[in-house]
């Protein structure tokens, strides 16, 4: 988790009660892995047919899905896009594929860790109401399914990294002026946009993704125990702060025992602790169950699965 400023805020539970105080922090996605690169020479491949649309819009993905990795990475030099026709090389399939032409496109491109996106389609695509309104024009949600197959490749060590196939939806915000017959001319124009948007999300599946998230602690104002804890939680010197808060689980009115129990989750949550922080948050709950100390319980047995 990196460390970002606290946002203060307070929100009454009842009156004259506890009050919450909140803060942002950047959350890593821990889910899948980062593609290691490191040492090696990287190129991205768009397999295309013979359609010239086919071929600028899987061009497009290819380009962004770099984009991304470079992004993502750091990277000072721009990844090298090629496009290769499916007649010369069939991709990945069931019946396998084959080796000495990738090890012909090593040798020709530079290329030792080789990315392909291949048979990216589009379906039919659906025209929801939404009811806001843009001046005189209501407005529209259209709603474009896609499916892409993404594999890689480590040439040098004749092995398959990755193979990942990609079935989602791509959402657009349109003006509702248009006859509803017209759309399909208006999402043939977005399309080059829309390829953008899946080569991002594929390359977002190769490097653990960063996200904002809010948090949230209990206080009560005024009362020297939970005031400290909470400057020293909010400055992210979590094990100081638990070690203030740890008496005040004893409390014997249930609801500040639960409250106190909760922060302790919430500080073993930050500090990576998720075991440690699933046991506080089913304390917490047992003693006197909220909103937000159920929604934390639920959300580490997930994280636990």
């Amino acid at each position: 988790m990196k460390r970002l400023f606290p946002l203060f805020a307070a929100l009454m539970f009842a009156s004259c009660a506890p009050q919450a105080a909140f803060f942002q922090v950047d959350v890593r996605d821990m889910q899948g892995s980062d593609l290691d690169i490191s040492g090696k020479q990287a190129a991205v491949f768009s397999l295309v047919g013979n359609n010239a649309a086919d071929s600028v819009r899987g061009g497009n993905a290819a380009l962004a899905l770099a984009g991304k990795l470079e992004q993502d990475r750091g990277l000072e030099n721009p990844l090298p896009v090629f496009s290769l026709p499916l007649l010369d090389f069939a991709g990945f399939g069931e019946a396998g594929y084959d080796k000495e032409y990738l090890k012909e496109l090593m040798l020709s491109t530079g290329a030792d860790l080789q990315i392909f996106v291949n048979s990216l389609k589009f379906g039919f695509y659906e025209v929801q109401e939404t009811g806001g309104y843009i001046g005189e024009y209501g407005e529209r949600l259209v709603m474009l399914p896609y499916s892409v197959d993404m594999h890689i490749y480590d040439a040098l060590n004749d092995t398959l990294l990755v193979q990942h196939s990609s079935r989602d939806t791509v959402y657009m915000a349109v003006l509702a002026q248009a006859n509803r017959k017209e759309y399909g001319a208006l999402v043939a124009d977005k399309l080059p946009e829309v390829c953008k948007v899946v080569g991002e999300s594929l390359g977002s599946t190769l490097t653990r993704q960063w996200s904002r998230q809010e948090r949230m602690l209990v206080n009560y104002e005024g009362n020297e125990k939970w005031e400290k804890p909470l400057a020293l939680a909010l400055d992210f010197k979590w094990k100081e702060a638990v070690e203030l808060w740890m008496p005040l689980v004893s409390d014997p009115n249930s609801r500040k025992a639960s409250y106190a129990a909760y922060n302790i989750a919430v500080a073993c949550d930050m500090l990576g602790q998720k075991m440690l922080a699933g046991e506080w948050a089913a304390y917490s709950v047992k003693r006197y169950s909220f909103k937000e100390n159920v929604e934390l319980l639920s959300q580490l047995h997930s994280k636990l699965k």
